[in-house]
């Protein structure tokens, strides 16, 4: 009797995965064909973005690559004559400075307004300045070594604002972000950069005048420039359009610029982008930004991850960057001026 029993049993265990079984290939199936087809609308999309019809598509999508961190991504896709023809504007691409500046000495406005920035393909904020003499170039703490972030760059001089400036080095793409580059001041002292050569400047004078052109050291000496950053290109000269739509955009990508109007207010300008509340704006967009609000010359700063806009100790535009604040080598700050 016992063997029978047994023997019924071990029957019933081996339909019971038997139809275990049937049940979990049907599903199976299922997941196999699931990811089959995002595999192939990935390839399919990228492939059609790369080698489509669509014109638009393809000079933004390697504008936006070859003005990143990383644009030997894009070099197995096309060749080089291809590249070139896509080639974007250059951030050097500005005109030679011009040696005579505004003076805001007189402005003493302490006002400072948050404008909320918002369309359907990007999001961000512009905060204007009302006294220029409050904004200044910070400079890691760290220098040729890693870099700092915006918020603590805003903290630890007392500020009350800051946004992401210059470029800087990445050495092996690690994004330390503690070398500058090009030509760099802060508060009268002369930093770090070639003080023989042009070089794009984005600077702010002793009374406040924004300029945007391409300086030797000498030259920004004359100028009485106390603060400068390299970087470019130019977006508005002279109260007008820099950039042509035939310059080419840079693609789709979080951004920062800052511009300066004719009673001379800073404007700070930051867009979130890589999904992070919009996909980004291109350069012809900050362009237009800082037009629509009354800047007399602009000009682009630094982007991608490194872009944020800090007010009053919190993010009115946040780091785009997944992993939070990303380290650079300066940025634009705000003096407090309620501090003691």
């Amino acid at each position: 009797m016992q063997p029978l029993l047994e023997e019924s049993s071990v029957r019933t265990s081996v339909r019971r995965r038997r139809r275990t079984r049937k049940k979990t290939r049907p599903i199976a199936r299922i997941l196999l064909i699931a990811v089959c087809f995002c595999i192939y609308v990935v390839l399919s999309t990228g492939a059609l973005a790369l080698y489509g019809p669509f014109e638009n598509l393809r000079s933004t999508l390697i504008g936006m690559v070859l003005t990143s961190r990383h644009p030997w991504w894009i070099e197995p896709f096309y060749s080089a004559e291809t590249l070139a023809k896509y080639k974007p504007i250059g951030l050097d691409e500005m005109e030679r400075g011009t040696l005579n500046a505004h003076n805001y000495s007189s402005v003493d406005d302490q006002g400072i307004e948050v404008v909320p920035i918002k369309t359907a393909k990007y999001s961000g904020a512009l905060l204007i300045v009302h006294d220029p003499k409050r904004v200044h170039v910070a400079v890691t703490k760290h220098l040729n070594s890693v870099g700092e972030t915006v918020s603590d760059m805003v903290n630890g001089a007392g500020g009350i604002a800051g946004i992401n400036a210059g470029g800087f080095f990445d050495r092996q793409g690690l994004g330390t972000g503690g070398i500058p580059m090009g030509i760099t001041i802060s508060r009268g002292k002369y930093i770090s950069g070639d003080k023989t050569t042009l070089q794009p400047v984005i600077g702010i004078t002793k009374n406040g005048a924004l300029v945007v052109g391409k300086y030797r050291y000498d030259e920004l000496v004359k100028l009485q420039v106390e603060d400068a950053i390299s970087f470019g290109p130019a977006l508005v000269q002279d109260g007008k359009p820099y950039l042509k739509s035939s310059d080419g955009s840079w693609g789709i990508a979080p951004r920062s610029a800052i511009g300066q109007r004719e009673d001379g207010a800073i404007m700070l300008l930051a867009i979130s982008g890589r999904g992070n509340n919009g996909l980004g704006a291109s350069l012809l967009d900050c362009q237009e930004i800082m037009l629509q609000h009354g800047a007399f010359v602009a000009g682009n700063l630094d982007g991608g991850y490194s872009t944020e806009l800090y007010y009053d100790k919190e993010f009115i535009v946040p780091p785009s960057n997944p992993l939070g604040e990303r380290f650079v080598a300066t940025s634009f700050i705000v003096d407090d001026v309620s501090a003691p």
